[in-house]
């Protein structure tokens, strides 16, 4: 009778402490909202953001909460702490800061319209050109291109993406210099669109995830691998015949 009482006292002892306990802190993931297709804010989805929800759930992290912000502001909150996991890092890493494995690579493209005949395979093909960049492009580009950009007709960086594409098709500027998939992506939608030429004239840029956790970003790893193993990466990366 006494082990049965103790027994009964342990159970409702653990239930009450477990009740009590409070919930995990969720693991905040900070994302600019303008880069679909890797990250569509109105569904918390896209194909860089499902790979790295993918690669935590796989590794038992499911309390994942993303915020949308600046790629400035949001360099700015992994440093102290405000978030757990940033998407694209365009600062030096220095103390603190973790990156991941390749989630994937970006291709960043120059694009001309195709009537224009543009001769671009260099960076210095730019020269004498107006050209518009995505946000931060200098710093996420190879460093020669940030080099030359004094020698462009005129250079600026926009937030929104989407207003390259419009820009571009109302000849407004000569060239856009964005990611290839982001281009098809607001393309394939825009109303007016003309014939275009794409100029490779970077190399593909792989794209880590940034921890100021080493241990979360291990666990991380080990969840990438695992999805790559188990082909639900390759699926994820498909989606919407986006794998270009």
């Amino acid at each position: 009778m006494y082990h049965l009482l103790l027994c009964f006292i342990l159970y409702l002892l653990l239930s009450t402490n477990a009740l009590a306990a409070p919930p995990k802190k969720p693991i905040v993931i900070a994302a600019s909202a303008t880069i679909p297709p890797y990250v569509i804010e109105k569904t918390d989805s896209g194909i860089q953001l499902d790979i790295i929800k993918a690669a935590l759930v796989e590794q038992g992290v499911s309390n994942i909460v993303v915020i949308y912000m600046s790629n400035k502001r949001a360099e700015q909150q992994l440093h102290s702490g405000g978030v757990d996991i940033l998407l694209n890092y365009a600062g030096k890493i220095g103390t603190g800061i973790y990156p991941s494995k390749s989630v994937l690579s970006y291709q960043n493209v120059a694009i001309s319209l195709k009537k224009k005949n543009y001769k671009i395979s260099t960076v210095l093909n730019l020269n004498n050109k107006s050209v518009l960049g995505f946000q931060n492009a200098t710093a996420y580009l190879p460093s020669h291109f940030a080099k030359q950009v004094s020698q462009f007709a005129t250079y600026e960086e926009v937030v929104n993406q989407r207003a390259q594409i419009d820009r571009l098709m109302k000849e407004w500027v000569d060239v856009i210099v964005l990611d290839k998939r982001i281009f098809y992506y607001y393309n394939n939608d825009y109303p007016h669109s003309l014939p275009v030429s794409v100029h490779t004239i970077f190399p593909k840029a792989p794209r880590p995830a940034y921890f100021n956790n080493p241990l979360l970003q291990q666990t991380f790893d080990k969840g990438l691998l695992a999805i790559k193993q188990s082909g639900k990466y390759q699926q994820l990366l498909n989606v919407n015949g986006q794998a270009k």
